[in-house]
């Protein structure tokens, strides 16, 4: 038994010796396992833990952008004829995968594998199949768009590789940053720092590194930016018939939509331009005061504002609100969520008072005008009468305001600000006579014997003149060089005895020269505001001036000296530095015929869907007409009588040009001195029937010469289209 052999290691019998080399090799290598062991598990740990949780982040990535659904704004009408709506425009776009050429591999396998079931997918034959399927619906996709269209398939292949060159340019310039960015993320620290630190932190560092080290991809990590999953514009403004066959039959478009926007449309051009107004996109200023949120959305659709005319004074009622729409996408750029958290409102129509067919013959009549040399001037040295530089002609009721015609000329063609030519730009913006300027409310002009008729009231209401009272006229008040009338200018003589009436209808300087001798300057602007001038009228037109009435501040009172202030001289037979507008006069008109009562002009009507006094964006005490305070009805009567013999008595000023034998009219003459060498401005003020009187009107031709020649041949015609054009409406 002796000779039996023995295994040390397992033998523990007290004759077993192990040396003490062995013990510590065997102790080192356990420290050596457990230490890897640990490695392994704390790597597991922190690939489960921070990492896992790192990439799981990263996978549920989200982006947000916002997309606009336009609204439609509302319509400006009178009576039947649209003067401005939104037209509806149609664009195809389609998803860049199916435009993409050649197709995206991942996008091609990921579209095959959503249309199969799990046990297909292993299947190669069927995977084959319907890859080239899909191939098929690209090509026949293009096929059906260059058919619906007419547009050549090769125009149509140019579009395509012009957005994917676009496209490409933007996805190669952020993965360029992106490795940028991630290759200084990971540049290694400065080896000299890592060599001069201590031999334990050296160790624990590239314990560190091996334990948290993130294995590089493959492949490396590329972005996918928007646009690569997103919808572009191919083919813009097309029919109606086109983007109704593409929704009716999505499936034989697939990655096809239609996008719905619109645009400002003028169908009538110049009519009424400077009363219908633009609207244009929002000015880049403008756009920065929108919330974050509007102006992302903004690449889509640009909301467009009033500038002029109806369209911005009742832009709060025209403009649609349009709608926000939230996209929520994942990391591939893919649509996860789209929620609606605005929903459009469309703009609500403002109907005009305007007669179209009267507001043409208006324009028609102005056009005219502006190209007629006034026969009263004389010819400049190379033998050509200057023509008027511009014109106004406004007709209003003159029981609510209504305004029936408002033409401003030189007008323009609202079509320039849809698709306006460079060259029709430059043309209108050189004119000198000022195309877009709106006479009715922003030409200021001193008015000429137009204004005569409030002279007349503070004369009566002062008690300085009697209807009745004679005044003899000599052609001038003292001196035959100064404050004289036209017809002792021309003739040398002057009108003898005349009365108010007659002061008025044959339009005698000196008789309201006297006035002003006697009432000096104050009364004459007290009455003067208590017209309305001075101050706007409320008309809903942008952009109204308050003309000015001179300071009132006198030293002269009622029957005090002789003298005679220049001022009120000037003021009386509407000159000096009074200036107003067209508007002004015809609501003073209006005053005078309606007994007394100054009324709110406006161009929206105060019916139906036009107006409600809780939207209006004027001054509330501009919505009730008010009493012309002080003006008593024999005041009136008086004046009346002096404006219709203007026009009906054979030595009225405007017998000869004005008068028909339709229609009784009454009205003012008016031939204003510019104090320039330009030819003077000519009015025509007045209202119609005499009787009954309805409609007031006013005719103004800038340098237009004389008042009863220039303005009231325009006037007559005027008259004579208005009444027409009343008889057909009712």
């Amino acid at each position: 038994m002796r000779n039996q052999p023995r295994n040390p290691v397992f033998d523990d019998s007290p004759s077993t010796v192990i040396a003490p080399g062995s013990a510590l090799r065997f102790r080192l290598l356990n420290v050596v396992f457990l230490l890897g062991a640990s490695a392994v598990l704390a790597r597991a740990a922190w690939i489960q833990g921070t990492l896992r949780e790192k990439y799981l982040q990263a996978l549920e990535v989200t982006t947000v952008d916002y997309e606009l659904i336009p609204a439609r704004d509302g319509r400006i009408l009178a009576g039947g004829t649209v003067l401005a709506a939104d037209q509806d425009l149609y664009t195809i776009e389609v998803h860049y995968r199916w435009l993409e050429d050649p197709p995206d591999e991942q996008w091609l396998a990921r579209a095959v594998r959503s249309q199969l079931t799990p046990s297909e997918r292993s299947d190669r034959q069927i995977v084959a199949d319907l890859r080239q399927r899909q191939l098929r619906r690209r090509t026949q996709l293009w096929q059906e768009l260059a058919r619906l269209t007419s547009i050549s398939q090769q125009d149509l292949q140019e579009r395509r590789h012009e957005i994917q060159r676009r496209v490409q340019r933007i996805a190669a310039d952020v993965n360029r940053r992106h490795r940028r960015r991630q290759t200084d993320h990971m540049r290694p620290s400065d080896p000299a720092a890592d060599e001069a630190a201590h031999p334990l932190l050296r160790l624990a560092s590239a314990v560190r590194r091996l334990v948290t080290a993130v294995p590089e991809p493959a492949v490396p990590d590329r972005i996918v930016v928007r646009e690569e999953e997103d919808y572009h514009p191919v083919v813009e403004r097309v029919s109606l018939s086109v983007a109704a066959a593409i929704r009716s039959h999505p499936e034989r478009f697939p990655g096809v939509r239609v996008r719905l926007t619109t645009h400002r449309t003028y169908p009538q051009g110049q009519l009424a331009c400077h009363v219908v107004g633009a609207r244009t996109s929002l000015k880049p200023e403008e756009r920065r005061k929108l919330n974050d949120a509007w102006q992302a959305a903004l690449k889509d659709w640009i909301p467009r504002r009033g500038r002029t005319g109806v369209e911005f004074s009742w832009d709060f009622r025209l403009r649609g609100s349009p709608g926000l729409r939230r996209i929520v996408r994942n990391r591939r750029q893919q649509i996860i969520e789209s929620t609606v958290i605005h929903a459009p409102r469309a703009g609500r129509d403002v109907l005009l008072t305007i007669i179209p067919s009267l507001q043409q013959h208006a324009e028609h009549l102005l056009a005219s005008a502006l190209r007629s040399p006034a026969a009263d001037i004389p010819p400049d040295t190379t033998g050509h009468r200057p023509e008027p530089a511009g014109g106004c002609i406004i007709v209003m009721d003159v029981r609510d305001g209504r305004i029936l015609t408002a033409a401003s000329a030189p007008a323009f063609d609202l079509r320039m600000f849809v698709n306006g030519r460079p060259e029709e730009w430059n043309a209108v913006n050189a004119d000198p006579r000022h195309p877009f300027l709106s006479r009715m409310v922003s030409a200021v002009l001193p008015p000429g014997s137009v204004f005569k008729p409030v002279t007349a009231a503070a004369a009566l209401e002062h008690g300085l003149m009697q209807p009745e009272t004679r005044f003899s006229c000599q052609g001038y008040l003292e001196r035959p060089d100064e404050y004289r009338c036209l017809i002792y200018r021309r003739y040398g003589t002057g009108h003898g005895p005349i009365t108010l009436a007659g002061a008025l209808a044959r339009s005698c300087n000196v008789y309201f020269f006297d006035v002003a001798r006697r009432s000096g300057l104050r009364p004459l602007t007290d009455w003067a505001r208590r017209f309305g001038f001075g101050v706007p009228t409320g008309v809903d037109l942008p952009f109204e001036r308050s003309g000015h009435v001179p300071d009132s501040a006198d030293r002269l009172q009622s029957g005090e000296s002789s003298a005679l202030n220049p001022d009120a001289a000037g003021l009386a037979v509407g000159q000096a530095s009074l200036t107003v507008t067209p508007m002004q006069i015809v609501r003073m008109m209006a005053a005078i015929a309606n007994d007394g009562w100054l009324v709110v002009p406006h161009v929206a009507s105060l019916e139906g869907t036009a107006r409600r006094t809780d939207e209006a964006q004027i001054s509330p005490r501009s919505l009730v007409r008010r009493r012309v305070p002080g003006l008593h009805r024999e005041t009136l009567q008086a004046i009346r009588r002096g404006l219709e013999d203007t026009v009906r008595q054979p030595w009225g000023t405007a017998y000869d040009t004005v008068r028909t034998d339709e229609t009784d009219i009454a009205g003012k003459t008016g031939t204003a001195e510019t104090g320039t060498n330009r030819p003077d401005h000519a009015w025509f003020a007045g209202y119609v029937p005499t009787d009954q009187p309805r409609f007031a009107f006013v005719v103004v031709l800038e340098h237009g010469g004389s008042g009863s020649q220039a303005a009231g041949n325009v006037a007559r015609e005027l008259v004579r289209g208005l009444m027409s054009a009343v008889r057909l409406s009712d």
